[in-house]
């Protein structure tokens, strides 16, 4: 008898390591062409700690059959550290140091009868950054005044760049925001190329008298609407609400991988078209186990794998309840420090110091 429980608890061993091994596929594989390997990369978190649990399991039973998991486990070992710090590594320098913070804010909550600008402009004044890229920046004007000029005035930012999303909202400009310290030399919006609530814009500046590039992203989002957290939180008892809103799910994630895979496409070759030392930060709305954050954490170092600890989640709604925001610099700059901080949107802010490396 125990023999047979044995043999069936390993049966789905098996199974958990095929799911993990295929997971590890989904950096590579472009979910335009394959979109359920793109799911694998998402429930990655959750596969490896099944196999790790199984890995234990077989521990504990002085059982050989541990070593598959062990196996399985090495082969992406390399993945581990996008997904899980276990030391917070920091180092100390005033020396050449930089600043930079990411934070999509939501329209600051005006649409659900809030206006977090004032939390917001708080949290600059007691911590300052020299740059910082606002996704999902709601731009409200009155005929003296503007949040960009609200920030302007109370923040020590000199320059700026707002690029409005042609999406025809009547209430204020909705788009993308960069701040920044540093006089901007040059900047621009990339093409996605589709009628899309997402976009990418950029700026060049000049740090440390070093012309570099700063990318402000925020890639294509799942666009769930309220019955589909209603879904997720709570499993109606219709069979046929079930099957239908499955679905309407699947048909929502497949649709966002394909056209978040198009537009990374566009912007890593728009990104090769430039010879300037670039940073990438914004919302991905994907994980670190996905073919985006393969794609655009090429030759970057990411804050969070420099200085991080945890797991790292950034968004902090309802669904993906983990890491999709990030800060990808140059490796020839090294890290100092990286932190979250959870204030009004339901994203957290990054902020990252590095000490600032120029070419020779």
């Amino acid at each position: 008898m125990i023999r047979f429980i044995r043999k069936f608890i390993f049966s789905f061993n098996i199974i958990a390591i095929f799911l993990l091994l295929a997971s590890y596929a989904s950096v590579y594989v472009n979910p335009h062409e394959y979109w359920y390997f793109a799911l694998l990369g998402l429930a990655f978190p959750f596969i490896f700690f099944i196999n790790l649990a199984f890995v234990v399991f077989w521990f504990f039973q002085f059982n050989i059959k541990m070593v598959y998991g062990i196996l399985a486990i090495i082969i992406g070992y390399s993945f581990i550290p996008r997904n899980f710090q276990f030391f917070k590594k920091s180092n100390i320098t005033d020396e050449k140091t930089i600043e930079i913070c990411s934070y999509n804010v939501g329209l600051f909550g005006y649409f659900e009868g809030k206006w977090l600008v004032d939390e917001t402009i708080v949290e600059l004044e007691k911590n300052p950054a020299d740059i910082i890229c606002f996704q999902e920046f709601l731009n409200l004007k009155s005929d003296t005044s503007s949040t960009i000029d609200t920030f302007l005035k109370t923040t020590k930012f000199k320059y700026f760049y707002f690029e409005k999303l042609k999406d025809g909202r009547k209430r204020g400009e909705y788009g993308m925001l960069i701040l920044s310290k540093f006089p901007i030399k040059n900047k621009g919006l990339v093409q996605f190329n589709q009628y899309t609530g997402n976009m990418c814009v950029f700026c060049d500046v000049i740090i440390n008298g070093e012309l570099s590039r700063v990318y402000n992203v925020h890639l294509q989002s799942f666009r769930f609407k309220k019955n589909d957290y209603q879904f997720i939180n709570k499993i109606t008892d219709s069979k046929v609400e079930k099957i239908d809103a499955s679905k309407n799910l699947l048909r929502k994630i497949k649709h966002a991988y394909s056209i978040r895979a198009n537009q990374v496409e566009v912007l890593t070759q728009f990104i090769s078209n430039s010879n300037l030392p670039y940073f990438i930060l914004g919302d991905f709305n994907d994980p670190p186990m996905s073919y985006s954050y393969q794609k655009l954490s090429n030759n970057m170092k990411d804050a969070f794998i420099e200085n991080g600890f945890g797991m790292g989640k950034t968004y902090i709604g309802l669904m993906p309840n983990f890491r999709i925001d990030y800060i990808l610099y140059p490796e020839k700059h090294s890290g100092i420090s990286y932190s979250t901080k959870k204030l009004g949107s339901d994203h957290q802010m990054l902020r990252t110091k590095i000490f600032f490396n120029k070419d020779i």
